[in-house]
């Protein structure tokens, strides 16, 4: 094997162990603010700890906002790498493949679901569901955050840095696939206690959702197509979560 060889097959090395620590020390770190925030805020005569719709709120600012746009943002910023980062105005074809990847990302959605229920096999409830469940006013909070704050931080984090800084040293196809199954890992604690064939159910969903995003990312070249259709359908998601769980749409 050449010099370049072995440099470059060490080098990819690297960069799939730094990704993957990016990938999740980011959800980890993301974690550490929001135990700090809801200090805070508790140190301000605010119940955050028991109570379930403020710790998640304050969990999904803390998480997706601080910590994957700010902490991301810094990154780019410190290592100098804004070229890994795809970005532009949306053109109306952005727009036609937003439009397009929702209704795409919807009816898979149903199939899974029609799959799923032709199997007998259940899917796992989150604790963020379970929360709103008892109290569904947090469904409506989330279903703004969907598209301002959520879909924006983990597509920064995982399409727009670990997937790009991927790409240059395996391509596309591999970027895809890693980045999806790190998506897909830090989703695991929000199943906590769930049973092992509804939770491997459930992140079967989760990372399609992943694999389209990062498709839909490298064909549009341009981020703000994977963050828009990404935060409608979870707004989605929360809405018919809030119009079964109270009848009111």
């Amino acid at each position: 094997m050449s010099d370049r060889s072995v440099r470059d097959t060490y080098d990819g090395r690297d960069v799939l162990v730094a990704a993957t620590l990016l990938a999740l020390g980011g959800y980890a770190l993301g974690n550490i603010v929001a135990a700090l925030v809801a200090t805070f805020v508790e140190a301000g005569g605010v119940e955050v700890t028991g109570n379930p719709m403020a710790s998640t709120l304050v969990g999904t600012i803390a998480v997706q906002g601080v910590t994957f746009v700010g902490g991301t943002l810094l990154f780019f910023h410190l290592v100098d790498r804004w070229d890994l980062l795809r970005v532009h105005r949306p053109t109306r074809r952005d727009l036609a493949l937003v439009l397009l990847g929702f209704a795409l990302l919807v009816g898979a959605f149903f199939g899974f679901d029609f799959l799923y229920s032709a199997l007998g096999i259940d899917t796992a409830e989150s604790s963020i569901v379970t929360s709103g469940r008892e109290n569904p006013a947090l469904f409506l909070y989330l279903i703004p955050l969907s598209v301002l704050v959520v879909a924006p931080g983990e597509e920064l984090l995982y399409r727009g840095l670990v997937q790009g800084w991927l790409r240059q040293s395996f391509g596309p196809a591999v970027a895809i696939g890693v980045a999806s199954v790190l998506f897909a890992t830090i989703h695991v604690w929000g199943y906590a206690g769930t049973p092992l064939p509804s939770l491997v159910a459930t992140l079967a969903i989760v990372a399609f959702l992943a694999v389209f995003l990062g498709a839909l990312y490298e064909y549009s070249g341009n981020l703000l197509v994977p963050v828009l259709v990404h935060g409608l359908y979870n707004a989605l998601q929360f809405l018919l979560a809030y119009w079964q769980a109270t009848g009111v749409f």
